[in-house]
């Protein structure tokens, strides 16, 4: 738990409008030629462009490569699987050499069931080496993962010394270090990205657009007028619950698919499926679905929402949103999108949390694991490689430090807020110039939760956990879905959570909170 002085410090950290990030959603901008030069960072208290720092890889190494002896680093990372992956390990693989004489193999999971794949690589003991976070808090309390403050000292003081400490306590779990998070934008927001042309031809006013229901007579139009278009197209992993029926609350596990939120109106934990705003929400849904707003398989649709835009099948995407979404899903749809955040960007511990690497605690080779870590985090030619693959092969420059991808290259799926420091990237070539400027006003308008610091330790309830993770998965897109009457499928799941053991775990919640709140005053 965080004492007064550590989180008023969190605090002041959390609130430096210097700290100039990215964000989610695709936003590569690299260059992958590990002959050109570093890309060009803006500093975010100036307009004026600034060198890359160097390529930081043997400034300050424990060892000389040379001494070092040769291994193979496994990465897991959502997206793709792209096809010519083999060749971008190759280029990375003869650029480590010298470096920290390590080869790397890339391991993309597609995003159906991600999560789930690498739960069974961690229950099974599997020897991996780094993995992007799912479901950080529960791996990281049952030991999935291992500590890393020894060896971000030893192996990566580059990286401790220039990211911000507040990225650093959300990754910190009864006292330790247990990833290291993406730097990139402070805060989150969740909203559309709209097909321009498509806001264009029927006059949509998208900034009228304040809450949920707003959408419902542009969904009619879609749906009278373009019967190639599904008005509200989902999957089995993007649905409405995106969109939270408590803006005044914060999901604290982090995980969102425990059924837990805190009210910041009384600081009490809640089972958000127990109320009349989530069945209020669910009920609107189920409208939409019986007026044909929403495809019949939404459930199980295993269509990304970028490809569904892309190919004419919906209009619009929705999810978390950043400062440079539109030139992102502009370029992942590959058409002009218009973007229309809906909730305030919030910096809580869960959007610091956002994308993170961790180290298995299978891992044979921790120290140089962090090593490559490291780089990502500080040498641009390394992350330039590994987010935009290879120049004139899969990238081609359009300006001195400007990019664009070439199609169909087969290396496109590594975005850079995956991973690593984006400040290292080139610009796409739909990038905005203004990209540091906009970061800028996006931290500086951000809310910051009341309870920024606070990180639950699951421990003592991670069976309960377990059981309601499976509960939720059972019944959530089929809920979100809108394909069956949310009343009774509420009252079902609700007695499941009850017998699963829901509120020792908000009781457990509760009771951190409250230490966390008292240690506050």
């Amino acid at each position: 738990m965080a004492s007064k002085k550590g989180t008023g410090l969190l605090l002041s950290l959390v609130l430096m409008i210097g700290l100039t990030l990215s964000g989610c959603g695709g936003n590569n901008g690299n260059n992958g030629n590990s002959g050109n030069a570093a890309a060009p960072v803006k500093s975010a208290e100036s307009t004026e462009t600034t060198a890359a720092p160097e390529t930081s890889g043997n400034k300050e190494e424990p060892e000389d490569s040379a001494e070092l002896e040769q291994v193979e680093l496994s990465l897991y990372l959502p997206g793709g699987p792209d096809k010519d992956v083999a060749s971008v390990e190759q280029a990375i693989n003869d650029y480590l050499k010298d470096k920290i004489n390590a080869t790397i193999k890339i391991n993309q999971l597609s995003w159906d069931k991600p999560a789930d794949k690498v739960n069974l690589m961690i229950q099974s003991g599997e020897v991996f080496d780094m993995v992007y976070t799912w479901n950080f808090m529960t791996n990281a309390a049952k030991g999935a993962y291992l500590p890393l403050e020894e060896l971000l000292e030893q192996y990566a003081k580059e990286t401790k010394a220039q990211i911000n400490p507040a990225y650093l306590q959300a990754a910190t779990v009864n006292g330790h270090l247990y990833a290291i998070p993406t730097e990139k934008e402070l805060g989150q927001s969740v909203g559309f990205a709209f097909d321009q042309a498509i806001v264009d031809k029927y006059g949509f006013d998208v900034n009228s657009i304040q809450k949920l229901e707003d959408i419902e007579p542009m969904l009619q139009t879609i749906k009278e007028k373009e019967p190639g278009i599904t008005p509200l197209f989902m999957n089995h992993t993007d649905s409405l619950h995106w969109f939270t029926a408590y803006p005044e609350s914060e999901d604290l596990d982090g995980s969102n698919e425990i059924p837990t939120l805190l009210d910041y109106k009384t600081m009490k934990v809640f089972n958000e499926y127990d109320t009349p705003e989530m069945l209020e929400r669910l009920k609107l849904i189920r409208k939409w679905y019986e007026a044909g707003y929403i495809n019949k398989n939404g459930a199980t649709d295993k269509t990304e929402l970028k490809d569904a835009v892309k190919s004419g099948k919906s209009w619009f995407v929705y999810g978390n949103m950043n400062p440079t979404s539109t030139n992102d899903w502009t370029r992942l749809a590959e058409k002009p999108m218009l973007i229309k955040t809906l909730l305030p960007v919030q910096v809580s511990t869960k959007s610091l949390q956002g994308s993170m690497l961790a180290i298995s605690r299978t891992s044979k080779n921790p120290e140089r694991a962090m090593m490559f870590m490291n780089l990502i985090h500080t040498d641009p030619v390394l992350y330039n490689l590994l987010t935009f693959g290879i120049e004139g092969k899969h990238y081609k420059k359009v300006a001195e430090n400007t990019v664009e991808f070439i199609p169909d290259s087969g290396y496109n799926s590594v975005s850079s807020w995956m991973i690593g420091n984006v400040l290292l990237n080139y610009l796409n070539k739909d990038e905005d110039p203004r990209r540091v400027e906009l970061y800028t006003e996006w931290n500086k308008n951000s809310k910051v939760s009341p309870v920024i610091g606070f990180v639950f330790d699951s421990t003592k309830v991670q069976s309960q956990i377990g059981a309601l993770i499976n509960i939720t998965k059972q019944y959530k897109n089929t809920l979100f879905s809108g394909e069956k009457d949310p009343e009774p499928v509420l009252k079902e799941m609700n007695a499941k959570f009850k017998a699963a053991g829901i509120d020792a775990v908000i009781n457990e919640l509760q009771a951190q909170m409250d230490a966390f709140l008292a240690a506050k005053k």
